[in-house]
């Protein structure tokens, strides 16, 4: 899931960047007590002397975010006004600093500005309060004699500040600054026009406050106002560059200041290096850090403030940590915003632990904590995960009643859902509201994301809907955390509308956006799901959120990076990427391409990103499993490379091999066939139709089992040749594949209930078993008749009806068995296989369909359910052909098994994977895909989808349409090397031959579940597990039916003995008028068989 950061920065001191309004007012207020108090004294302030009381009190106005070290959060700030009462520092109480320290020394109070004092000189005694008052704009500077300048300087031309602003607002937009604005410019000095260009800016009129700075700039040097441009105008102009963003203008206004050699001191140089970082220039900020130094400017707290937050953009946290140091070297002492920008540079950088020991230094220095302190360390417990410490900070606050603010809440949640504690964020949450603080978009984005980490997406959702109508508008960060949320909830289709919302809202998608729903897309495996990641993947290649290395001839290597993408997208980035090699190739001949060509899947330690260990295997694995050119080299700078020669990849790329390995590893749906209805209509029923037959396997699974210790030696001994036999006579009868399965698992049954069982009487156990099973999973038009089963089996029908009979008494008519391969179709179904052509049929079930035949001589899978066999089966050939998902997310999500690793699957998953790696199986798998690609007709697939890059790619590409293959001879040991399964007699039974690709069983078997779309509807009561009843508004032949009738919940079929009746002892052979006495056996007390005295 996605690791954001919030998108807008905090302050330190816990003030959100866009809170301009209470920050530009505390600049009024002391712009204006500096300007009156220097005004009124003639610029002198002696030593020792007090200024006036209200003047003094106007001065020491701190900023609204100031915490007082010992008072914390939540000490009261004083209303400042103009008044006789003496201001802090005076009557006992020291005056507190900027930094949230006392003042030292009492020769006198001084006027800062930006934390530095600018009175030099001393005042002279005896000027009172009304005096200072009555020469406030006198004397601020000196100013030439009236006729040097075009305006008279005239008292009712003076405006003050607050005037101009109002004044100005009224203007039209389009009107140049009047006159009389010009005119009240000779009555203020220049830290008054810094002031009024600030508050311009306030009220949204910065166009203006370039305007009126631009023309003091443009002035001749002898002009009266030109002297306005001073260091103070030109630090604010440089300090409202941060809110419009443009480093440029700001460097510009700094280079000015050179040549026109006016003073650029450290508030410059500061103010400098916040435009940088705001915008993201946080290497040009540490420039002019270092050209500062170099200039002999002595930095002072807030420059060192500034470097440590740039440190911690940067990531270097060491380097953030030593600026402390640096400072107490320097004779500068750290104050408590210091230690706070830390804890958060830290935080930044992901190193939690070291923000918690620089929180032990600030206490060790004797500095009490504040809200912000307490809202990073909040920031920090959440990171390492310890959410009792967390809380315990929560509540500290609450006992000495500090503010809480949404950074507090928004932190806590945080904490929260990193713990995976999505009930307690979601407590917290109320407890936000309660407290009146309101939201932001950093706070539900942290709700979603551990609503999400839950997997709660309704309750995700839920927070959405709530954050949409309370008015707060959601950004990037949200829809990736919803996204992801409905992903981990299995609502593939629910993601992609959060997507088209998103788009619609003008909310432009990034490529972490772009990630998460391709891979969500993706990771189903569902293919008209994997179309659409696809179509979004074309988009962003299109809008530039990924890149490809264009394939161009060049003595180097061209290579193709996946380190650290999404599975999904590393996926259709290799597609994409090995189609347009082959368009080179066709279009342009084989000699086009690059001496090497490489596929990166791992950068190694050179990266901070961690690679995905999923795309590494899985390239690797597809690129073994078809033999591709492409083979693992050793590299000087990256951990992981695969690397092809030009040529030979040239030859590959245009052989069948390469069409039959993009069908297997690709099987995505033409996309023209699924408009969005379409497919929203299709997912739903499918979804549907096989949630119900998976209900009625797990409804199975949990009322039956087998006994293994209770089957015979001999029929242990015999299983594998009964397995062979009745996959053959099963063929000869043209039998779905998943009824003979259903037979051996039955047969199975009988033997863990009969315990003995004579061995010439197993023939025909498995053969009545497999009658049987047909009755319950075959159409009522392909059921054989008493004569086929006779011709092909060679037992008479009535002993095979006399055996049925015995095996449903045997099982108290509980003939139900649903094997390994019909659940495996119904998760192939659940992937939408039958939408795929014939080669992606095969490509996608074929392998997965031979192992599920040959897993049925495997003893040690009897001990498994079959759903958990089908699963490994599919996860184990999936994995070994390098196809992404191994595990696909609908069907982890309709079977619950989400991470391969209980103990149950654990065993199965070990067997099949032993199971795949026998080669013959993909000897014969490759063999007939490559067989069918040469049926494949020009143009099919998804080439369409890649027609939207041929301003990237080459124009005018076709779809390579290879030669028709040559019928595939039959396949033994000798010709694919390698053991013979005990299954491969009768494999090829189960595989589409080239000649004859119609007709094939495989095919048959796709054809059959070609109605799962009209099931049956499976009602089942909140009770005990019931028998399933069928709906008569579904066909009796639905795979869901069937599936039903698997259970042996269906009637025996006409003229075929009903069941014992109540009361009656069961077996294969009941009474002495049993029909198992015709057959030669009679049962025991014990339930085994012997043979009968009378056969």
């Amino acid at each position: 899931m996605d690791n954001r950061g919030p998108k807008n920065f905090v302050h330190p001191q816990g003030l959100p960047r866009n809170n301009t309004a209470s920050n530009n007012n505390d600049m009024r207020q002391r712009f204006l007590a500096d300007q009156q108090l220097y005004a009124a004294l003639g610029g002198y302030l002696p030593p020792g002397q007090p200024p006036p009381a209200g003047l003094a009190r106007a001065a020491a106005v701190v900023p609204v975010a100031y915490q007082h070290p010992q008072q914390g959060a939540g000490a009261s700030i004083p209303d400042y006004t103009f008044d006789a009462n003496p201001p802090p520092g005076y009557g006992g109480t020291p005056a507190m600093g900027w930094g949230g320290q006392a003042l030292q020394g009492g020769s006198g109070y001084r006027v800062p500005w930006f934390g530095r004092n600018r009175v030099k000189n001393p005042r002279p005694k005896g000027q009172g309060k009304e005096e200072a008052r009555g020469r406030a704009w006198d004397n601020s500077y000196t100013a030439p004699a009236p006729a040097a300048t075009a305006f008279a300087r005239a008292p009712e031309d003076a405006m003050s500040v607050e005037e101009l602003v109002v004044y100005i607002q009224k203007l039209p937009k389009r009107d140049a600054l009047p006159d009389k604005v010009i005119r009240a410019l000779f009555h203020l000095d220049s830290r008054a026009v810094a002031l009024l260009l600030k508050d311009l800016s306030r009220v949204g009129l910065d166009k203006r406050a370039v305007e009126l700075f631009d023309y003091l700039r443009s002035l001749g040097d002898r002009h009266v106002l030109r002297g306005l441009c001073d260091v103070y105008t030109y630090t604010a102009m440089i300090s409202l560059c941060i809110y419009q963003q443009d480093v440029d203008r700001a460097m510009e206004l700094v280079e000015d200041m050179r040549q026109r050699n006016i003073e650029r001191n450290v508030h410059t140089y500061t103010a400098l290096m916040n435009v940088c970082i705001k915008c993201g220039k946080l290497a040009l900020a540490l420039d002019i850090y270092n050209s500062m130094r170099n200039v002999n400017c002595v930095p002072n707290v807030v420059t060192y403030n500034t470097l440590i937050d740039v440190y911690g953009k940067l990531g270097q946290w060491e380097k953030a940590v030593h600026v402390i140091d640096s400072m107490k070297r320097e004779g500068v002492e750290p104050v408590l915003r210091t230690y706070n920008t830390l804890i958060i540079a830290c935080n930044m950088c992901n190193q939690p632990r070291e923000a918690l020991a620089v929180y032990h230094r600030l206490l060790s220095d004797g500095f009490a904590p504040n809200s912000t302190t307490y809202n990073a360390l909040i920031s920090a417990y959440g990171k390492v995960a310890q959410l009792d410490r967390a809380l315990d900070i929560y509540q500290e606050m609450l006992r000495q009643n500090m503010d809480r603010s949404v950074i507090t809440y928004s932190s806590l949640i945080s904490a929260c859902e990193k713990a995976g504690q999505w009930e307690t964020a979601l407590k917290i949450f109320s407890e936000m509201q309660q407290d009146g603080c309101a939201p932001n978009t950093v706070t539900y984005n942290s709700l979603i994301t551990a609503c999400a980490q839950g997997g709660q997406w309704e309750k995700a959702h839920e927070v959405f809907e709530q954050m949409t109508t309370g008015g707060c508008t959601p950004d990037v960060v949200t829809y990736t955390a919803l996204i992801s949320a409905f992903e981990r909830g299995g609502q593939w289709q629910k993601a992609l509308q959060a997507f088209h919302k998103m788009c619609v809202q003008g909310c432009k998608p990034d490529a972490i956006v772009y990630n998460a729903i391709i891979d969500t897309l993706w990771e189903t495996g569902v293919v008209w799901a994997q179309s659409k990641a696809l179509q979004l993947f074309v988009s962003a290649l299109q809008q530039g959120q990924f890149r490809q290395e264009p394939i161009v001839r060049k003595a180097g290597r061209v290579q193709l990076n996946l380190h650290a993408m999404t599975a999904g997208v590393a996926m259709l980035s290799l597609y994409c990427w090995l189609q347009d090699i082959k368009r080179v190739v066709v279009e342009k001949g084989r000699d086009q391409l690059p001496a090497l060509m490489a596929i990166v899947t791992d950068v190694g330690k050179v990266s901070k990103e961690q690679g995905n260990c999923i795309v590494k295997e899985a390239v690797a694995a597809m690129m073994n499993f078809w033999e591709a050119p492409f083979r693992p080299v050793q590299d000087p700078m990256y951990a992981a490379v695969l690397e092809a020669p030009g040529p030979q990849l040239a030859d590959w790329v245009v052989s069948e091999a390469f069409t039959a390995q993009i069908a297997s590893l690709f099987p995505i749906a033409d996309p023209s066939k699924f408009g969005d209805d379409a497919t929203s209509a299709r997912e739903e029923q499918v979804l549907q139709d096989c949630s119900e037959a998976f209900a009625a396997v797990q409804h199975f699974e949990t009322t039956h089992g087998l006994i293994l210790p209770n089957m015979s030696p001999a029929y242990i001994q015999q299983r594998p040749t009964l397995i062979s036999r009745l996959l053959e006579i099963s063929h000869k009868l043209g039998m779905r594949d998943e009824v003979v399965h259903d037979a051996v698992l039955l047969m199975d049954r009988t033997a863990s209930q009969a315990k003995q069982v004579p061995e010439d009487v197993l023939p025909l156990v498995g053969v009545a078993a497999l009658v049987i099973s047909s009755k319950q999973g075959e159409s009522s038009d392909n059921l054989p008749t008493n004569l086929n089963i006779e011709h092909v089996t060679e037992c008479p029908a009535t002993a095979v009806a006399k055996m049925e009979w015995n095996i449903r008494g045997l099982l108290s008519d509980d003939t139900a068995a649903i094997s390994t391969m019909r659940c495996l179709k119904i998760y192939l179904e659940r992937l939408g296989f039958r939408f795929l052509d014939k080669q992606g049929v095969y490509g996608m079930a074929g392998f997965a369909i031979m192992m599920a035949v040959e897993s049925l001589y495997d003893l040690s899978l009897l001990n498994c359910r079959p759903s958990v066999v089908a699963a490994a089966l599919l996860y184990a050939e999936r994995r070994l052909r390098g196809a992404v998902p191994f595990w696909p997310s609908v069907l982890a999500k309709m079977t619950h098994y989400e991470d391969m690793a209980t103990p149950e699957l654990t065993v199965a998953v070990r067997i099949a994977q032993k199971l795949s790696r026998k080669h013959v199986y993909a000897q014969i798998y490759k063999t007939q895909l490559v067989a069918l690609s040469g049926l494949a007709t020009p143009g099919s697939g998804n080439t369409e989808l890649l027609q939207p890059l041929q301003a990237e790619w080459h124009s005018g590409y076709d779809m390579h349409a290879a030669s028709a293959a040559a019928a595939v001879t039959n396949m033994g040991p000798a010709a694919v090397g390698g053991e013979q399964p005990q299954g491969l007699a009768v494999i090829e039974h189960l595989v589409p031959r080239a000649s004859h690709p119609n007709g094939s069983p495989l095919e048959e078997a796709a054809d059959s579940l070609a109605s799962l779309t009209q099931a049956m509807q499976v009602l089942s009561t909140g009770a005990a597990p019931a028998k399933p009843v069928v709906s008569a508004n579904g066909g009796p032949d639905s795979p869901v039916a069937m599936v039903v009738k698997a259970q042996g919940f269906g009637s025996p079929a006409a003229g075929v003995p009903s069941s014992p009746s109540a009361g009656q002892p069961s077996g294969l052979a009941v009474g002495t008028t049993s029909w198992g006495l015709g057959l030669g056996v009679m049962p025991t007390e014990d339930g085994s068989m012997k043979p009968s005295d009378q056969a």
